[in-house]
């Protein structure tokens, strides 16, 4: 027995450095580079059967390898990157380990058709790796029962059994660390590139999604250029406290008529740019809602006095391949314009444009 849990408490070690590395850096480069595609998890899932495989045969020379060893790396892969880990993983270490003692064979089967079944009605947590494990071993040692009694594996069977709960709860608890650390830089990093009164991204940010959009945008898109007509007198008449409300408040007009897959941030004081990843027949009206729906929305008053914001809009659609500042310029040319011509209005650029040549030309 001493001989026993010697080996075991080794092989659970290896297994355990093996599982966590095979998580923790994977994980934390997905986290940090924000690269989750699907053929990532599938290599994933394949190095971590390959984990699973290789702690099952360091295990088997002595019989001391423990079965929720042999399982996590494909295991926790599932919990961390979901189910083309879980399917990859399963079959890559079946492979290898499948046919080499039948205890494992209807212990694995039962447990990743226990985890499977959990999963597909969203329980995820480690509450149900526990009772999957629980399942598939109460299973593997009925099916086993003759077997155990006549050899009197019973007191060893139950040994590792509970060595194999107990391992569980470590990793679990070690990556929950890990999961920690990576939120904590992720909070940090979001912190950075996010505007602290509106919510939306700040100046740094919207410089940076610009230069990815040009560089990998190969459909056009529009920006928006929008400001909250006569600020000044608003700061003025309901002071600074009152004037950060009405942009806080038209931010979240903002991102209420925009989609998922557009942008906005807070390019300075009271102005907003927005880009909206489609033409400039769809984006207009879109320009012309958020207009509206701030001018019925949004009015500041204190005591007798009360004023209702507008806003000013200044459009511009950026082709591929022409540099974006160029686009973020015409946007805050029309902007321009929107304002001089009376403010509370939107104005395309490529509008003023077609104007000019007809002036051009001699056009009324």
């Amino acid at each position: 027995m001493m001989f026993f849990l010697e080996e075991t408490l080794i092989n659970t070690l290896v297994g355990m450095c093996i599982t966590y590395t095979c998580i923790s850096i994977p994980f934390l480069y997905v986290k940090f580079t924000q690269k989750n595609s699907l053929l990532v998890k599938c290599g994933l899932g394949v190095l971590f059967g390959l984990a699973s495989a290789y702690i099952f045969q360091e295990g088997s020379v002595n019989h001391a390898s423990l079965y929720s060893v042999i399982i996590a790396p494909v295991t926790f892969g599932f919990i961390f990157y979901g189910y083309p880990v879980l399917i990859l993983g399963f079959i890559t270490s079946t492979l290898f380990i499948f046919g080499k003692t039948s205890y494992y064979d209807v212990f694995s089967i039962i447990y990743f058709i226990c985890l499977t079944g959990f999963s597909l009605t969203h329980r995820k947590g480690m509450m149900f790796v526990i009772l999957s494990y629980s399942i598939a071993q109460s299973i593997n040692l009925l099916s086993h029962i003759s077997a155990l009694h006549d050899n009197g594996y019973w007191e060893l069977a139950i040994v590792k059994t509970l060595m194999s709960l107990v391992f569980l709860m470590v990793l679990y608890f070690s990556f929950g660390k890990l999961t920690d650390l990576s939120t904590s830089k992720n909070y940090f990093k979001k912190a950075s590139e996010t505007d602290p009164l509106t919510g939306v991204s700040n100046r740094r940010s919207i410089d940076l999604y610009l230069k990815e959009a040009e560089e990998n945008s190969s459909s056009n898109f529009c920006v928006f250029m929008l400001d909250i007509d006569n600020f000044k007198s608003i700061n003025d008449n309901f002071g600074h406290p009152f004037g950060d409300e009405i942009i806080s408040t038209v931010a979240k007009i903002i991102k209420k008529n925009i989609r998922g897959n557009d942008f906005v941030g807070r390019y300075g004081g009271e102005e907003f740019l927005i880009v909206l990843n489609s033409g400039l027949v769809n984006a207009l009206p879109v320009a012309e809602k958020m207009r509206l729906k701030i001018q019925e929305h949004v009015s500041a008053s204190q005591g007798p006095d009360s004023v209702r914001i507008t806003v000013s809009v200044g459009v511009a659609e950026h082709a591929p391949g022409s540099p974006v500042n160029g686009t973020v310029a015409n946007a805050d040319s029309a902007l321009y314009q929107a304002k001089t011509r009376g403010k509370n209005r939107v104005i395309a650029w490529e509008t003023l444009q077609d104007a000019d040549e007809g002036n051009v030309r001699g056009e009324p």
